[in-house]
């Protein structure tokens, strides 16, 4: 009888348990399966409700190249909630065509481990590739004044010039040539690389970092000679301030061994590799009125009604989004033109931002609520713009919504919907009782589950000691 007792407690508490767990917080996600040699296998991690976005290290794939890596963070609003969801992918190249069995993996995050399930990937050949094996990439580095340096260490910056709050990217990479006569070891790497960091980083910059948990090595040709790189870090920067960004030469210490006269006698040493300073000139934007608060980037406007005709006093959401190449994360909220025709409540904001070495890009999407209050056509144009800097044109330019909202029907204040002949939904709101306390329904019912919960314990705890 008591085992019985035992486990029907047993089973109420496991399912009041699972009852109040949320949704799996991260999941491992697969890209497309049906790729050309183009084409990357993409292999994401997925984090619902994580604000910091933890250190991820994928796992090497046989016969796949791993090359880069983006961050993608979503944030919205839902039933007055913020949900916040990352997402972590890794890119996998192959360098022939085939099936490349994916072998299942697991993968520690935030000290869980999730486990993924082995899967089939088919690389085609694509119609421009003639050959079995993938190129190397072909870069220009500054620091290679000829093909005589077989080791050096590189910072590099995507552009040298930028207009203050425009992004430009960081990347700090070691190279070493193929044919090399040492051989080279990091040597207390990560001690080093805070080090670097510290002098690099620049104070008056936004940084969106794409994080890099492992050095991986990839092969490039620098002027016709093949190379060996080993990114260590990589990032963009927004200029806040238009003082010139200067970065300076920084040190990575390696440890090389080099064979020694003597026969299977090597010698290590420690040797010192130096990087150029660079400097990127930050320009100030033209005369505007709102030249210290637009955005810069490259951005267009999508935008949607609800419905495009309502009566006067009907509500209406309309979709505001701004998507494109820059700092998703600062755009400011569309101008909104004041008028008596429209009730014009703040938005909610939500957020896309993909961070990578390449760009940020991402979108950002303003929900408006609108109340008409008299008849007519009316273009949105009127009421909603928003001013950005064109970096692409070097000018300030406009995004205007096309939109337009019909009204017909008597005037908001003349009918049934305000009985009192109001003219606006914040009329007498000084009479409302705002001290009159709502109820959290859904805090009640956490707080009787968990006293139900301790009843099954202290039951059990009785049944044991019977």
């Amino acid at each position: 009888m008591k085992l019985y007792a035992l486990l029907n407690i047993f089973l109420c508490f496991f399912s009041i348990s699972l009852a109040q767990s949320p949704e799996n917080a991260a999941t491992i996600e697969y890209g497309s399966k049906n790729l050309t040699l183009d084409q990357p296998f993409l292999v994401s991690v997925v984090l619902r409700d994580v604000e910091t976005r933890p250190s991820v290290i994928f796992p090497e794939i046989k016969d796949l190249e791993k090359r880069s890596k983006s961050a993608t963070s979503s944030v919205s609003t839902v039933d007055g909630r913020k949900v916040v969801i990352q997402t972590i992918t890794q890119e996998y190249y192959a360098n022939k065509a085939g099936n490349y069995l994916i072998p299942e993996f697991t993968l520690t995050v935030n000290n869980t481990k999730l486990r993924s399930e082995e899967t089939m990937v088919v690389f085609a050949r694509s119609g421009e590739e003639s050959g079995g094996a993938l190129a190397t990439e072909t870069m220009d580095v500054e620091e290679v004044d000829d093909n005589s340096q077989s080791v050096f260490l590189s910072v590099q910056t995507d552009k040298k010039q930028v207009y203050i709050r425009q992004g430009f990217a960081v990347r700090i990479s070691l190279y070493i040539a193929e044919n090399a006569p040492v051989q080279m070891e990091f040597y207390r790497f990560n001690e080093q690389l805070q080090g670097i960091l510290k002098a690099i980083r620049p104070v008056n910059c936004w940084e969106e970092n794409v994080g890099v948990e492992e050095i991986i090595k990839r092969k490039v040709t620098i002027r016709g000679r093949k190379f060996a790189e080993y990114n260590m870090y990589q990032a963009r920067f927004f200029p806040i301030t238009t003082e010139d960004i200067k970065l300076p030469a920084v040190k990575l210490d390696m440890l090389v061994t080099e064979s020694g006269r003597a026969v299977n006698v090597d010698k290590k040493s420690i040797k010192g590799f130096y990087s150029r300073p660079l400097t990127v000139v930050v320009k100030q934007l033209p005369d505007h009125p709102l030249r210290d608060q637009v955005a810069v980037g490259q951005y267009s406007l999508k935008e949607r009604l609800s419905s495009d005709l309502v009566y006067p006093g009907e509500s209406v959401r309309y979709m505001f989004k701004v998507e494109g190449v820059g700092n998703i994360t600062a755009i400011p909220a569309p101008v909104i033109q004041a008028s008596s025709s429209f009730d014009i409540y703040p938005p909610e904001v939500s957020q896309i931002t993909k961070r990578s070495y390449q760009s940020v890009v991402g979108e950002k999407t303003f929900n408006y609520f609108v109340v008409p209050r008299k008849d007519g056509e009316f273009p949105l144009s009127r009421y909603f713009h928003w001013i950005y800097f064109n970096v692409e044109k070097a000018k300030y330019d406009t995004l205007t919504s096309a939109a337009s909202l019909e009204v017909r029907g008597e005037d908001y204040k003349l009918t049934n919907l305000s009985l009192s002949g109001s003219s606006g939904l914040y009329d007498n709101l000084e009479n409302l009782d705002s001290g009159r306390e709502t109820i959290d329904y859904k805090k009640i019912l956490k707080d009787l589950t968990n006293i139900v919960i301790v009843l099954l314990l202290v039951t059990m705890i009785w049944v044991f000691r019977k």
